[in-house]
């Protein structure tokens, strides 16, 4: 395969041409709680879809959960690591590495345009947008053939906020956060303006927020260092901007719709010193000096924006198309360890392209069947720049099409059958470059031609009982600019053998009353060419299989309490000799210990609402000597707690992170901190302990 210049620009052209578009999911959300069989989702096959006729796992967090998530910890990994089964846990900190879904990457989008980077992973589409402009968040678990380049594991897509009601509409809040140990010094600042508004067949939105953050304390009373996980970048002494603006027009049966979303985020400290003092033995947290090691300001600069057109009337179904363009700047901060000052690195990604997508009935083959069918284009150019010196990673360009089909058939009035395939064509260009042996690599192409199936089905044993199965694959080129750089690759062309194609396998069953539900499933996923990092952090490539139990429920009384929560057991093995055994386990960077969270709220009357929300992560002793990431986890519980009260034409809300101050290393440091490699000095860095939030919304 090859994708040459012209046929590039026919393909986006003939996207642009076609009088219809992508229609986003506009979801609207109620003030009270949102059952099961209410949600509803858009992710699976671009189309919407009642979570509780869903043939796949599909997590929705509403603007609610997101709201009472965001009044004690406002990151968005650390939302969803606390409301999502199979979602790892927070690394607190700006990177998304260590949280996998499932064990697996997974594909991150805002209104479905992907901020994942395909070529050279930053770890940061889940910091790539403020939580103050979310509406809804949709994990689906597994890879479905409506969405790919870079989804083995799934994807997260983030629905910014919508127009709610007719007229003009304000909304505003502000919030401060602090730990008792240094007041002044951790002193957090939040506010966010929301306008919108409808008139006629026109809609908008402009929403603006603002969060200046100071430095944490451990429950113990240290400073943590502003990268609590090298060179990633952290939550500490960081301003951030968010900027989303919406324009919608509705024509007939026609809509067109304009987003655009702006991120600035700039960490500036002056506690960006040498860490050290790490030890798992003494069990003291790693601390930084004073000082400042960057060459330049690190944070993440990303700008979104999507144009899309719909019409509801086209072959007897719906035709939508979205036209997008990302660009995303992250600056790594400089780091030194062991007495050696790393170079400071920064990733540049241009990422634009096009999704077509038809959703038709087909009348002459029964009643209830229809194709949600179409084709994708996506490119995708992103540099490596080594900030103080010559860079040892080349850039890459990205080309890919891939057309797809997702045929949905029920059967009877309690069984639905759907099945697809996306076809995957991609084009890797790669320069000739030196990598860090000092070998010169001859430039060349990675083409990559690709198959990807899936099917599952669903049934109602009952009024309050559905069995769910499924089968789907998903395809990553993986991180192959790294593997060229750690390796004396001869031929560039040679790479597309180290592609990762992922099976995965699940089945569950889901159950729902008037006031309850309970989802419990288990899955199974193999890959031939999985990817972690040796001790060495050079990248490693070898079969491997994931595997697990996933539980989540909630039941609401009548008294006005509602108790919900999740339960997710995960292992990983790989093959360490090629002779078909799962033989050794994976590291903790990738498969997470046992998490289970759990939530009470009691709205006690009609102007107050308590709530509690509890994590547990659990211990794992990966038997393994090859990769990092293998140190013993030891188990720990952080409990928040929350109250809203209603005050004048608004909710004033008082929070506790932490609330009983618990002394923990979050999973990823401690699966970095091996006192083997001197890593314990680093990396093992405490989590934030109390600390104290208040913050007041309201609406005119």
């Amino acid at each position: 395969m090859s994708l040459s210049r012209s046929a590039r620009l026919c393909a986006l052209t003939s996207l642009l041409l076609a009088t219809t578009a992508y229609g986003q999911d506009s979801t609207l959300f109620s003030d009270e709680m949102i059952m099961l069989e209410r949600l509803i989702v858009s992710g699976p096959n671009r189309t919407e879809t009642p979570v509780s006729e869903s043939t796949v796992s599909v997590t929705v967090v509403d603007q609610e959960q997101i709201a009472r998530q965001s009044s004690v910890n406002t990151p968005i990994g650390a939302i969803l690591a606390k409301t999502t089964p199979g979602f790892g846990q927070s690394a607190e900190n700006m990177t998304d590495y260590g949280q996998s879904l499932r064990g697996r990457n997974f594909l991150t989008l805002i209104d479905g345009v992907p901020q994942t980077n395909t070529l050279n992973n930053n770890f940061r589409g889940l910091n790539t947008i403020s939580s103050l402009a979310v509406g809804q968040i949709e994990v689906v678990r597994g890879a479905t053939a409506a969405y790919g380049f870079g989804a083995p594991g799934g994807l997260v897509n983030i629905i910014t906020k919508t127009p709610q009601e007719d007229g003009f509409v304000v909304e505003y809040g502000s919030g401060i956060k602090f730990s008792p140990t240094d007041i002044g010094d951790s002193m957090s600042y939040s506010g966010v303006v929301n306008l919108s508004g409808r008139d006629g067949d026109v809609d908008f939105l402009l929403n603006g927020s603002f969060e200046k953050t100071g430095s944490s304390f451990t429950a113990d009373g240290e400073r943590r260092p502003p990268d609590s996980f090298g060179s990633q970048g952290g939550l500490d002494d960081v301003t951030a901007y968010n900027i989303l603006g919406k324009l919608g027009y509705q024509m007939g049966s026609s809509r067109f719709e304009l987003m655009i979303n702006r991120y600035d985020n700039a960490q500036k400290s002056v506690w960006a010193g040498p860490v050290s003092g790490g030890s798992v033995e003494d069990s003291t947290s790693a601390i930084p000096s004073l000082g400042n090691l960057n060459t330049r300001t690190p944070g993440v600069d990303n700008l979104t924006i999507s144009g899309k057109y719909s019409n509801e009337e086209v072959l007897g179904g719906s035709m939508d198309l979205q036209v997008f363009y990302n660009q995303n700047t992250t600056t790594f901060t400089r780091t030194e360890f062991l007495g050696f000052q790393y170079p400071q690195y920064e990733t540049a990604s241009d990422k634009y392209g096009a999704r077509l997508t038809f959703d038709t009935p087909l009348p002459m083959l029964g009643p209830d069947m229809n194709v949600a069918w179409g084709v994708d284009y996506l490119h995708d150019k992103t540099v490596v720049n080594d900030i103080d010196g010559p860079s040892g990673t080349p850039g890459a360009t990205l080309n890919g099409i891939a057309p797809f089909a997702q045929l949905e058939i029920d059967l009877n009035d309690t069984t639905k059958v759907t099945g697809g395939v996306r076809y995957e064509a991609m084009e890797l260009e790669i320069p000739t470059f030196v990598n860090a042996n000092g070998f010169t690599v001859a430039g060349g192409t990675v083409d990559v031609a690709e198959p990807l199936f899936n099917v599952s089905a669903s049934h109602d044993l009952n009024e309050f009982a559905t069995l769910f199965a499924g089968f789907s694959q998903g395809y990553q080129l993986g991180n192959l600019v790294r593997y060229a750089t750690d390796n004396n690759v001869a031929n560039i062309a040679s790479l597309a053998a180290n592609g990762q194609k992922t099976n995965s396998y699940e089945a569950g069953l889901r159950f729902h009353g008037d006031n309850w539900n309970v989802t419990t499933t288990g899955f199974y996923s193999t890959s031939d060419n999985g990817v972690s990092y040796s001790s060495s952090l050079d990248l490693i490539l070898a079969p491997e299989a994931v595997y697990g139990i996933e539980v989540a429920g909630e039941y609401a009384f009548d008294n006005g309490l509602t108790l919900g929560g999740t339960v997710t057991l995960m292992e990983g093995r790989y093959d360490t000799d090629g002779d078909g055994e799962y033989d050794a386990d994976l590291p903790s960077d990738r498969i997470a210990p046992a998490k289970i969270t759990a939530y009470a709220e009691y709205e006690a009357n009609d102007w107050s609402t308590y709530r509690l929300m509890g994590l547990f992560s659990g211990y794992r002793d990966p038997d393994s000597s090859e990769f990092l990431g293998l140190q013993t986890i030891e188990p720990y519980f952080v409990l928040d707690a929350a109250a809203d009260f209603k005050v004048g034409n608004g909710t004033l809300t008082l929070g506790v992170e932490n609330l009983l101050n618990a002394d923990y290393v979050p999973v990823v440091q401690q699966a970095y901190s091996v006192p083997a490699y001197g890593y314990d000095d680093y990396y093992y860095v405490k989590g934030p302990g109390r600390t104290f939030s208040i913050s007041y919304k309201g609406k005119f």
